[in-house]
């Protein structure tokens, strides 16, 4: 009998110890995303370290949270939240080359790769804020919209990692499958180009503009140009970006794009996604 009293005092001290620490750190959190609003797990992925969601989830851009003037679905939701993703990763990696400094031009593969993950430790820990401000603001946001991308893809019931191509597989209807199969084409190869290329434009970003383009890259309309190469493009980013084209790229949605032999064409001719052996890129810009 005695035993059985110890047993049960203390299981109920262990009642008692949990009740303390689990509502603290168990209550989901709420963020608003174009217009919706999503619950969060308050616990920090598995393996990985960290502040909690949801001091990480304060580096999330500003606008996140504004409704783009029509009620998106949760699949759209996802798929603009990964093009901002796709954006941080990349701005992160140019940033990490530049913070590695000699090591990384010089080629040096083991000694760079042993440097971006001190760096990268040191980022993760919050401590490279005062010596790299910027480098640790782009940090910051590429792990917040992980957090929030690992919650969006949960509550779609999608496996939580994203897939290898940065973009979730779409639910293409059967025309647009036939649509780019009629001319030989993987659709889905297709959709992961049009999301980045999306991107890349969204982005302002010259550099990362460069990541998805094939060279020569044809200007055509009132202004017209061959460019050649990475180093003239990011001479040529007025041209490239200006407001027009990234607004007439923004509003196309893959279900509106038209496709043809030589790949795909955007806001009505604005962009030319086309295709060769080595896959889909940027080949042509049209100015008005």
């Amino acid at each position: 009998m005695t035993g059985f009293i110890a047993r049960h005092v203390a299981l109920i001290g262990c009642l008692l110890a949990l009740s303390v620490v689990l509502p603290a750190s168990a209550d989901p959190f709420f963020v608003r995303v174009y217009g919706r609003t999503y619950k969060v797990d308050p616990r920090y992925p598995s393996g990985e370290k960290g502040p909690k969601p949801q001091e990480a989830m304060k580096a999330l851009p500003s606008d996140l949270g504004r409704g783009p003037g029509f009620r998106p679905s949760h699949d759209e939701v996802l798929a603009e939240v990964e093009e901002r993703v796709w954006i941080a990763r990349n701005q992160l990696d140019m940033k990490l080359e530049e913070a590695a400094g000699p090591t990384a031009r010089n080629g040096r593969g083991s000694d760079t790769k042993a440097l971006k993950e001190e760096i990268t430790g040191s980022l993760a820990a919050g401590s490279s804020r005062a010596r790299s401000p910027e480098l640790q603001t782009l940090y910051d946001r590429h792990r917040a919209l992980n957090l929030l991308v690992r919650e969006l893809r949960r509550s779609l019931n999608l496996p939580v990692a994203t897939p290898g191509p940065g973009f979730s597989r779409p639910k293409l209807t059967p025309e647009i499958e036939a649509s780019f199969r009629a001319q030989k084409f993987d659709p889905y190869a297709a959709y992961y180009a049009f999301r980045r290329v999306k991107a890349a434009f969204r982005s302002d970003d010259a550099e990362l503009l460069a990541r998805v383009t094939r060279y020569p890259l044809a200007v055509t309309g009132r202004i017209r140009r061959t460019i050649r190469d990475r180093s003239q493009l990011i001479a040529a980013k007025e041209t490239v970006l200006n407001p027009a084209i990234r607004e007439a790229v923004a509003k196309t949605t893959f279900d509106s794009v038209f496709v043809r032999d030589k790949g795909m064409i955007l806001g009505d001719g604005a962009v030319w996604i086309t295709h060769d052996r080595t896959g889909f890129a940027l080949g042509t810009i049209h100015l008005d």
